[in-house]
């Protein structure tokens, strides 16, 4: 092939789109996505997404997309993760575009400006692009790696964390909830972990509080 006919050859697009998510016992595990400003799909929601400059590297166009679509900026993110490619000739009605998919585990945030925090249990709103597809994509991705990725647990669950927490989270994930002696000696032989002494504050329950874990570094 010449030069002048690759020059003239199409190439598809290449978009970041990023699934932001964050976990807490009381909120649940939740995705947000943003309203689009601009067409195609203007005021829709959607993944937060850019295209590619030239010379970006795939990270930064993660943290941008994040940054100026749902205003989540870098000290918020504890964990980003590449989670696949998707292609296909109509997925975007602008061009050909291959969007190079992120998890990214945030801290927990309220709702603001154009971003729409939703747990994963709810009914999301059928999403433009294929960007349901991409959230499937990363949940499975999440379940699968959940105690064998230890950064990506270790994000979702935060520095200090209870049984508790890890049975909602599992609850989450699953629809289901976790066998509790299965779960606790999960807990107690995984050599990431140490108990602490930290009392758990009273949530209104009767009872034994539940262990309290942190990371050992």
């Amino acid at each position: 092939m010449t030069d002048a006919a690759t020059a003239a050859r199409d190439q598809p697009l290449i978009a970041i789109d990023v699934v932001p998510v964050s976990f807490t016992t009381g909120s649940g595990l939740r995705v947000a996505t943003a309203r689009r400003q601009y067409d195609p799909y203007a005021g829709l929601e959607a993944l937060p997404g850019v295209l590619l400059d030239g010379a970006e590297r795939l990270d930064d166009g993660a943290q941008r997309a994040l940054r100026t679509k749902t205003g989540i900026d870098a000290a918020a993110v504890r964990h980003l993760a590449q989670i696949g490619a998707f292609d296909g000739p109509e997925r975007d009605p602008r061009d050909a575009a291959i969007s190079i998919a992120f998890l990214a585990v945030v801290a927990p945030l309220p709702d603001a400006g154009p971003t729409v925090w939703r747990t994963t249990a709810g009914d999301e709103p059928r999403l433009p692009f294929d960007h349901d597809t991409i959230i499937r994509t990363a949940l499975d991705q999440v379940r699968t790696r959940l105690w064998r990725d230890l950064p990506l647990t270790r994000a979702l669950l935060g520095e200090v964390f209870t049984t508790t927490d890890a049975a909602h989270l599992h609850t989450a994930l699953h629809g289901a909830p976790s066998d509790p002696g299965n779960l606790n000696r999960a807990l107690r032989t995984n050599t990431a972990l140490e108990r602490t002494a930290a009392v758990p504050a009273p949530d209104g329950r009767t009872g034994r509080p539940p262990a309290t874990w942190t990371w050992r570094d």
